[in-house]
């Protein structure tokens, strides 16, 4: 909600930067590059962040301040409005997918095929990170290898153990600044995997929740909170009237996660409401509770809102959107219930900030095919898009 801001002090030997960031080091050498001064005479003061995502990790914001104070030889503070937060803006991460799969007389996938055609995180942030023309931001939730930042210790890939696995990588050229958003590319590859797992479960004549514990080998972690939330949720009793009932896992940044969403959807104007979120998390050992349940509740209505609402529109060659009467987010109204189980955990300790968003938006288009028949494959499920799905059942 807070626009980007900065408030910078050049003097003769010395900068100070008082900034909501979350990228110190690179702060620190914008600030040095603008004012000729050696790194150690510039101190960066982070001040709380009305919200970051990612967004605050680049220094573009602080250019300004600090250009401004060298300029005048007196503090500056400067704040984007929101027109200049929304137009001038990284975004998320554009991207599509096509998955293919064999599935075996039995029922079990025999080949899977996954590629990715998307914006590069790295491009505009750091390039040469970029290996062999692989962004692995960008593959988090698919895939991830011995160059990915904090591997292995922060995981970013999927739960599935798949035969003859096929993954491929190809980077858009599109001019469109992309940054980290939260759960960086987590949340949009658990959405094209988990709906494409939930279309291969009704292709295999199977459950879905079964059909995904058949394919997790020995991950017990998931299986876990599969189970649970699947008990805790009502997974295999009938939904209310005019209800349907979607099932989604995921797992990153060291946690596992599982949500069952039940929606029901208006058929006239193709709005769904989420009435229930029941959700799973293992993140290892827990001290307490509350805080891992509000970052979940949290999440939760970010999934939601994020899902079924946001989306940045282009024309004229610039960004269209430019405040929140054209950039719609969930009001309190369609917050729904959320119910969180924590299961019991010896494992490492994983993040609680970032995975639960990541399967809110499968598990309502799960829900929604389980109640209409139809599928969607794009973000987000605003009326439009649900009710052109819709029409093609």
């Amino acid at each position: 909600m807070e626009p980007m801001n900065c408030t910078a002090h050049v003097q003769s030997d010395r900068c100070d930067v008082w900034a909501p960031t979350q990228g110190q080091t690179a702060t620190l050498m914008t600030a040095a590059g603008i004012t000729g001064l050696p790194p150690q005479k510039v101190h960066v003061h982070t001040t709380l962040l009305g919200c970051g995502l990612g967004r605050r990790s680049r220094p573009d914001f602080v250019i300004d301040a600090v250009a401004a104070s060298k300029a005048v030889g007196k503090p500056v503070k400067a704040v984007w409005t929101r027109e200049e937060d929304l137009k001038y803006d990284a975004y998320r991460a554009a991207t599509c997918q096509k998955l293919q799969a064999g599935l075996h007389p039995a029922g079990r996938i025999s080949g899977f095929s996954h590629k990715v055609f998307c914006t590069s995180i790295l491009k505009f942030s750091n390039p040469k990170a970029i290996r062999n023309g692989i962004d692995i931001y960008s593959m988090w939730g698919i895939f991830d290898w011995p160059y990915t930042p904090g591997y292995p210790l922060v995981f970013n890939h999927t739960n599935y153990d798949f035969p003859n696995w096929y993954v491929e990588q190809t980077l858009s050229d599109l001019p469109i600044p992309a940054a980290p958003w939260r759960s960086v590319q987590n949340a949009p590859n658990a959405f094209v995997m988990e709906c494409f797992m939930d279309e291969l479960a009704h292709a295999a004549g199977k459950d879905p929740l079964q059909f995904r514990l058949e394919h997790l080998g020995d991950n017990m972690r998931a299986r876990r909170v599969l189970e649970t939330v699947a008990e805790k949720g009502g997974w295999g009793k009938p939904a209310s009237p005019g209800h349907g009932r979607g099932i989604a896992q995921h797992a990153c940044f060291g946690a596992y996660i599982a949500a069952i969403a039940d929606i029901s959807v208006n058929e006239k104007d193709g709005k769904i409401k989420v009435h229930k979120v029941t959700f799973a998390i293992d993140c290892g050992p827990i001290i307490n509770p509350d805080p891992l349940i509000a970052q979940v509740e949290g999440c939760v209505v970010l999934g939601i809102s994020s899902s079924m609402k946001e989306k940045i529109e282009f024309a004229n060659g610039g960004v269209k959107s430019a405040n929140f009467d054209d950039y719609h987010i969930a009001r309190m109204s369609e917050t729904p219930d959320v119910e969180v189980h924590i299961v019991k955990s010896k494992e490492k300790i994983g993040g609680v900030g970032e995975p639960p968003v990541t399967p809110i938006a499968p598990a309502i288009a799960n829900a929604l095919f389980s109640l209409t028949g139809a599928r969607v494959r794009r973000l987000p499920m605003d009326p439009e898009t649900v009710l052109a799905a819709m029409k093609k059942t």
